[in-house]
């Protein structure tokens, strides 16, 4: 008889000391067998599920986390505006602000028929333009994002039934005299006023355009000087105003930003360049998108 037959006749209580230990070990390995055998035939397909998940032998992925990084500067990527609610020239209002800010707006439209949106925007744009997406995005909180595949940098707004406004932001100093392009322009008959002045505003750093005689032929009798101005013109001809005592500003329709200082009758002198604060170009500080983790 083995040690087997003689471990199952003998009771346990009976077989020597050392026996007995070794029974109870062999009895505990044949119940491992048992509970492990029959789970790795018929869930291999869970084991195989635990490794690819990560659950056994391989390591878990770190979760995405997105990622602040430097903005591209406003007005380096190109930004069409297109209006798909019911708003009359709201698209048109828009882009006349964004621009304001320093973005470069180079076409506004309408929306087909077809185009409902609810929300506040949704901003298209491709690959090499998300950046420049959620700089816009900023400006209009609650806008959507869509990547269509598009080129380049470029990227598209088309406003909603849900946009209200652009985010507040405090506007921008009144452009210094180095962003200033101006025409002077002689009604007297004080020959060379015209180039004289134009050189002392030269020497003040501003741009200088046209110099000549007025080509509208006006006559101010009665004016020192007037500067005439378009609508996108108004605070550049307040900075030039600081220059000349008593002008009278003059808007018109003209396009552009380019102003014209026509000296009047009474013209004397510029205002000494003692008496006006320095003022230097305005700097937009750099700003910071955040870019989200990849849907794929």
């Amino acid at each position: 008889m083995g040690n087997d037959a003689l471990f199952r006749a003998v009771p346990l209580e009976e077989l020597p000391e050392g026996m007995a230990g070794e029974y109870k070990k062999r009895r505990l390995r044949r119940f491992l067998l048992l509970v492990t055998l029959p789970g790795l035939v018929l869930g291999t397909g869970t084991v195989a599920t635990a490794y690819s998940t990560g659950l056994l032998g391989a390591e878990k992925e770190a979760p995405c986390v997105s990622v602040t990084t430097t903005a591209p500067k406003r007005g380096t990527f190109d930004i069409s505006v297109v209006n798909s609610n019911d708003v009359a020239g709201q698209g048109a209002d828009v882009a006349k602000q964004l621009t304001n800010r320093d973005f470069k707006v180079t076409r506004i439209g309408n929306a087909p028929d077809s185009v409902y949106i609810k929300g506040v925007a949704t901003i298209y744009h491709g690959k090499d333009g998300l950046d420049g997406a959620l700089l816009l995005q900023k400006q209009m909180p609650g806008a959507e994002l869509w990547d269509d595949s598009r080129p380049g940098t470029g990227v598209e707004v088309v406003l909603g039934h849900g946009f209200k406004r652009l985010r507040k932001e405090a506007p921008k100093p009144a452009p210094a005299p180095s962003q200033i392009k101006v025409n002077v322009y002689n009604t007297t008959y004080k020959e060379g006023l015209a180039k004289q002045i134009a050189g002392q505003l030269e020497k003040r750093r501003f741009k200088i355009g046209e110099v000549s005689q007025d080509p509208q032929l006006a006559w101010y009798a009665d004016d020192t000087a007037v500067i005439r101005f378009g609508p996108d013109g108004e605070e550049r001809a307040k900075r030039l105003q600081e220059h000349v005592p008593g002008v009278r500003l003059m808007r018109d329709d003209r396009s552009g930003a380019t102003l014209d200082l026509v000296l009047g009758a009474k013209f004397t002198a510029l205002t000494p360049a003692s008496k006006i604060p320095e003022v230097k170009p305005f700097v937009r500080k750099a700003e910071t998108i955040e870019r989200p983790c990849p849907t794929s």
